[in-house]
C-alpha cells in the first residue's frame, strides 16, 4: 500500500510540474509579436481574451486602430456603386475569412491585408490571437484599387455631353466625387504602410473637393421650380427650396423650367378620447418631372402623425418631420440616378 501511495504522490507531482512547464512555455508572439513579425515590415497586434471570436476581435481592432480610424466607422455606400463594385467597373475593399462579428465591428477599409496568424490558449483558458498586417502586401493592395478607381474617375469627368446642365450629368460628376472619396480613405490608409507611395498616387488623384466645386457649378445652372398645394404659409416649399439649395441647385418661381418638383398636402386634426394631447395627421405627395423628356424621375408619398398639447405645436413638429424625411429621400434619390458613360 505505502509503494502505491508514493507512485502516486510521484505521478500528481509529475503531473503539476508538467503543468507548469505548459503553462510557462507561452509562444514568443504573445509576450513580443515584433520578435517574431518584424516592425519594418509588419503591424502586429495580440487580443487575449476567455473566447476566441472576441480575441480575434480585440486582435483586428489593434490593427484597425493604426490607421486612426473609428473602430466602427463603416460608411452607407450608394446602390450605384455597389452595382459599379459588383460589375468591376470600380475597386472597393473585399475581404473574406473573417467572422460577422469583425465584419460588424470594424470598417472593411481597414481590414484590407489583414490576417489573423495565430492562436494559444494558457493554462487558466485565456485565448490569444496575433493579427498581423504585412505592409507591403497592403500597400500593393490599396495601390491597385486607387489606380483603378482613378481610371474610372476620369472616364467620368471626361464624358462628352451636349446636355450639361442636367440632372443625370450632375449624377455623373457626383459618382465621381463618391469615388473619389473612397480613393481618398484609401490613400490615407496607404500612407500609414508606405507613406513615399501614397504621396505618388496622390498626386495623380483627383481630390472629391476639386470635384465638388465642379459639381456646384453645374448645380448652379440648373434652376427647379418648386410648389405645392394646401400649403400653409407656403412652409413646405420653402422647406423643400432649402433641400434642393443644399445640393447646390437654384431653386424658381417659373413654372416653364425644365425641371419641377410639385406635390399635394393634407393635414387633419385629430383628438384622442382621452384628450391628453392634440394630433395633426400629415400626408405628403410630390413628383420632380423633367419637362425635357416629359418624365416623372422622382415621385415621393408618405403620411405620418404628430401630437403636441396644441394643434399649432403639433403642425410644427409635423412640418419638420416632412423636412426631415422630404430631404432624406431626395439625398437617396440623387444617389441613385442611373448614370451612363
Amino acid at each position: 500500500m505505502r509503494k502505491i501511495i508514493s507512485v502516486f504522490l510521484f505521478a500528481v507531482c509529475a503531473g503539476n510540474l508538467f503543468c507548469a512547464s505548459a503553462r510557462e512555455k507561452e509562444p514568443e508572439w504573445v509576450s513580443a509579436p515584433k520578435n517574431i513579425y518584424s516592425a519594418d515590415q509588419y503591424f502586429s497586434y495580440v487580443g487575449k481574451s476567455k473566447n476566441r471570436a472576441q480575441a480575434e476581435l480585440l486582435a483586428v481592432e489593434g490593427i484597425a486602430a493604426v490607421f486612426e480610424q473609428k473602430i466602427n466607422s463603416a460608411s452607407t455606400v450608394s446602390s450605384r456603386m455597389e452595382k459599379a463594385g459588383s460589375e468591376g467597373k470600380v475597386a472597393v475593399a473585399k475581404v473574406q475569412n473573417f467572422s460577422s462579428k469583425i465584419m460588424r465591428s470594424v470598417d472593411v477599409d481597414s481590414l484590407v491585408g489583414v490576417e489573423l496568424k495565430e492562436f494559444w490558449t494558457d493554462g487558466e483558458k485565456n485565448v490569444y490571437a496575433l493579427a498581423v498586417l504585412d505592409k507591403q502586401k497592403a500597400a500593393e493592395l490599396y495601390s491597385g484599387m486607387i489606380q483603378k478607381n482613378n481610371g474610372e474617375i476620369s472616364k467620368l469627368l471626361n464624358v462628352s455631353t451636349d446636355d450639361e446642365f442636367s440632372l443625370e450629368n450632375y449624377a455623373r460628376i457626383d459618382f465621381a466625387r463618391e469615388i473619389s472619396c473612397i480613393n481618398e480613405k484609401y490613400l490615407s490608409r496607404l500612407s500609414v504602410v508606405d507613406f513615399s507611395k501614397a504621396s505618388e498616387l496622390e498626386k495623380k488623384t483627383v481630390s472629391s473637393a476639386e470635384i465638388n466645386s465642379r459639381l456646384l457649378e453645374i448645380a448652379r445652372q440648373i434652376p427647379v421650380y418648386v410648389y405645392f398645394k394646401n400649403d400653409p404659409d407656403g412652409r413646405v416649399q420653402a422647406g423643400c427650396s432649402r433641400i434642393l439649395s443644399s445640393f447646390g441647385f437654384r431653386t424658381s418661381q417659373d413654372k416653364n423650367e425644365r425641371y419641377s418638383f410639385t406635390g399635394d398636402l393634407e393635414f387633419k386634426q385629430n383628438v384622442p378620447k382621452d384628450k391628453s394631447s392634440v394630433q395633426c395627421r400629415y400626408f405628403f405627395k410630390a413628383v420632380l418631372n423633367d419637362s425635357a423628356f416629359e418624365q416623372n424621375l422622382f415621385a415621393l408619398s408618405f403620411d405620418g402623425r404628430s401630437a403636441s398639447n396644441t394643434y399649432d405645436n403639433a403642425l410644427v413638429r409635423a412640418f419638420s418631420a416632412i423636412d426631415s424625411r422630404a430631404e432624406s429621400e431626395f439625398k437617396k434619390f440623387l444617389q441613385n440616378i442611373a448614370v451612363h458613360y
